[in-house]
Parts: structure tokens; sequence; C-alpha cells
């Protein structure tokens, strides 16, 4: 069980992520976004594609300098300058599982090389015995075997090749684990596989994840708290019962909608809702957030809340 209680090891303020570009034109990202994400928990960050859910992610483990806001992990604010020692800590205590795990492992490089590159850089080994059985451990953790540890990464398959990111990610102890879509390059099988085993982990070791993905249902499945993310806003978060059961906004709902189900009965009535944030008049800079209840917050102004609420 997650305890909400305590402080969380993952708060992000008020971020925005701008970038400009040709003509002096600034693309807006991110906009003003907030969540937190507590030991032991999985946020699910949901929103079709360029809605900024990967740069959030990106922005989070500083691959991006945010253009505004604040990021705090481990209560150390990392969205500044840092100092040697926070950006050790950053670098140690946080991880990311890439979409595409041919793109984010090097070819040229033996699978075991791949995973110790971290122990190698922090040093975090005293003995090459120590390494390798600290790999062995890994792999074996991730449901690879010690003799893949000599293998290149064009000798798995997608869905190995994806259990090394993750070994890669784990061995370092993180206590965040940015997962990138990275289940979405898979067969749905093996997305199975990869989900069930990242919820395993997470029991053995209390790690939080930030889970970013388009695909609701498994957000459903590994997620304790979801955020709906449309064009950089925040629009709604709340646990994963409430946005379910209760969706607020209508992009949520939209986007509840287009998940298959599993009833042809209930499949052919099923009616699809469609969204357009200009036919429906909404400019997001204008909303505050709304609590609706427990933990459910959704962004609108108070006239479009009280009409959503209505409906």
């Amino acid at each position: 069980m997650v305890n909400y209680n305590t402080e969380p090891v993952l708060k992000v303020e008020g971020l925005k992520q701008y970038f400009k570009s040709a003509g002096g034109y600034v693309v807006k990202a991110v906009d003003g976004v907030n969540f937190e994400v507590y030991k032991g928990e999985t946020y699910g960050l949901v929103g079709e594609s360029g809605s900024g859910k990967s740069t959030i992610g990106r922005a989070v483990i500083r691959l991006y300098k945010p253009t505004d806001g604040k990021i705090i992990f481990n209560g150390v604010d990392i969205s500044g300058k840092m100092s040697k020692t926070d950006t050790e800590m950053l670098r140690t205590k946080m991880q990311m599982i890439f979409q595409d795990p041919m793109a984010s492992l090097n070819p040229k490089k033996k699978v075991g090389e791949i995973i110790g590159e971290g122990l190698d850089i922090h040093k975090l080994y005293s003995t090459k015995e120590e390494r390798k059985a600290k790999i062995d451990a890994i792999l074996k953790k991730v449901g690879l075997a010690p003799e893949h540890f000599e293998r290149y990464p064009h000798q798995f398959s997608g869905g190995q090749r994806q259990r090394v990111g993750i070994a890669r990610a784990l061995i370092m102890n993180p206590d965040l684990i940015i997962a990138d879509e990275c289940i979405s390059a898979l067969d749905v099988s093996i997305q199975a596989q990869v989900v069930n085993l990242m919820k395993d982990i997470q029991e053995e070791t209390g790690s939080a994840y930030l889970f970013i993905a388009h695909d609701l249902s498994m957000v459903k499945y590994i997620s304790d708290r979801i955020g709906v993310l449309h064009l950089g806003h925040l629009l709604e978060t709340g646990t994963t019962d409430e946005i379910f059961s209760n969706p607020i906004h209508p992009y949520t709902k939209s986007l509840l909608s287009a998940i298959p189900s599993p009833n042809p009965a209930v499949e052919k009535n099923k009616i699809s809702l469609t969204y357009d944030v200009r036919e429906a008049g909404i400019d997001y800079t204008e909303g505050t957030e709304h609590l609706i209840d427990g933990t459910h917050y959704v962004l609108g102004t108070d006239e479009e809340v009280a009409k959503w609420l209505s409906e």
C-alpha cells in the first residue's frame, strides 16, 4: 500500500517546457503542470500523441532544462543549476526506460556491459566478481539467463530487449523509474509480461513509477493514480477508480469512450465521443484546478466545471 501521508518522491509544480522553432514561434509543449508521485506508487500519465507526456518525463530527469516551474526529487530542487552531489543523486536514484529498446541500447556493446554501465560510472562495486554477481542477479530478476551476459542487443527479441532496458534501470536501485511508452512497441502478450514484471519488481523494491502511455487499459491495470494530459495541460487527475468511474472533463470522457470492449454486444451499441478543444470553446489557460472528491481534480473555469458536473 502507498502511504500518501509521507513526503512524495517527486513533486512537480507549475512545470513549463517551451521550445523555440524556426521563425521565432514558441511551442508550449508543457504549460503549467502540477503532480506528485509517492514511494511505491505508479502514476500514469496519459494523453494522445503530441500532448507533452514524453516532454514531461524528459524534463523531470533533466534531459531538458525546464523553462519554468519546480521539480523536487527526494526533497531536492533539481529544476535549476544543480551541485555535483545533487547531480550524482539524480543520476543514480532516477532512471528511465525508453520506448524503443533497440534505439536506446548500444548495438556495439554486449548486454553485460550495457547493464553494468551505471555501476561503472558511479563505481558501485569493489571487485569484478561483485559486479558480475550484481548483473547476474538483475538478469535473473527480469527473466533473462546469466548466459545472456555475453550477447548483443540484436540477438534478442523485442520483449527481451525491453527487459534489458528494465534491468539497466533497476541495477541502480532507483527511487523513481520513468517508463516512457516502454511497452507500446511490443506485442500485446509481451506487453502483459513486461507490465507484470514491473509490478512484481515494484512490490519487491518499493520504487515509484511515472508510467507514460496512451493505452488506457494498460494504464488502468498498472496505475494507482492517473493524470490526463492534453496540449501540455493536465486536465484531470485522480485515482484510477475516480477517473474511470467518474470522468468529468469532456476530453477524458472521449478517451475512455475509445477503449474497445471485449463484449461484442456492448461494443456494437457503444457511442464513441469526439472532442475538439476549439469547437468546445475551452481555453485551458483560463481554467483552475477544482477538487471534485477525494484526490480527484479537474481543470476548468467555475462555469465549465459546473456544466460538466450537471451533465
